[in-house]
């Protein structure tokens, strides 16, 4: 691994989100409250990872919350965040399905046009299938290629 960027991406539900910040708003308040050692020597080892690691300090963890609670609509959030539907209690499972496009347009709403237009077209099979994402209740996601079916 990469001594410059460790980083690691981890994808969690909002529950489990808040779960996160209050773990560590919690550890901020009463591990990180005036010292700058931890005094309990289980916290120490999980945020030290087991040794070679420094912990944060108690305005590192702050600023870390202060990241991850950012809101939804910042500027500092990069990419698509698609949440997974409710889990329903019918005959079937509820999934959501998501068409992502990169396209070049004038506009947003240019764009939203042209899109539709190649959607219109794949209805007439005038153009090559997509690559969908799936994504189950529980957040998992499968990549589909409606391509791969498609005769020649």
């Amino acid at each position: 691994m990469s001594k410059k960027n460790n980083a690691i991406t981890l994808r969690i539900t909002r529950r489990e989100l808040a779960t996160i910040l209050a773990a560590l708003r919690f550890h901020q308040d009463e591990n990180l409250q005036g010292s700058p050692d931890i005094p309990d020597q289980s916290i120490k080892e999980i945020a030290t990872d087991g040794g070679p690691l420094k912990p944060l300090s108690f305005d590192e963890v702050g600023k870390l919350c202060e990241r991850l609670n950012l809101d939804e609509g910042s500027q500092s959030t990069k990419g698509l965040m698609i949440e997974p539907p409710p889990r329903e209690d019918g005959d079937e499972p509820l999934y959501r399905v998501a068409y992502v496009i990169d396209v070049s347009s004038a506009n947003p709403r240019a764009a939203a046009e042209y899109v539709h237009q190649i959607m219109m077209d794949m209805i007439r099979h005038d153009s090559q299938p997509p690559v969908m994402e799936v994504i189950d209740h529980r957040g998992k996601t499968v990549s589909i290629d409606l391509s791969e079916d498609r005769p020649a």
